[in-house]
């Protein structure tokens, strides 16, 4: 079954398409909550579309964009 992407979910991807970015970094791009990229990105990263790449810094970079 195809995942539905809410508006959050492009924020994050739109932002991780750029290059890496830290969680910290895409809150303050995106203006949203700590609380709904971090649980964003905890469902792209279990689907696969994202990987975290350093565990303390919460550093995320795009896999595959599944948009495209």
């Amino acid at each position: 079954m195809p995942m539905k992407f809410t508006d959050a979910d492009h924020a994050i991807l739109d932002r991780l398409a750029e290059g890496r970015c830290t969680q910290g970094y895409i809150v303050d791009k995106t203006g949203l909550s700590r609380q709904q990229i971090y649980n964003r990105l905890n469902v792209l990263t279990a689907a696969g579309y994202v990987e975290k790449i350093h565990e303390s810094t919460a550093l995320y970079e795009l896999i595959n964009d599944p948009r495209k």
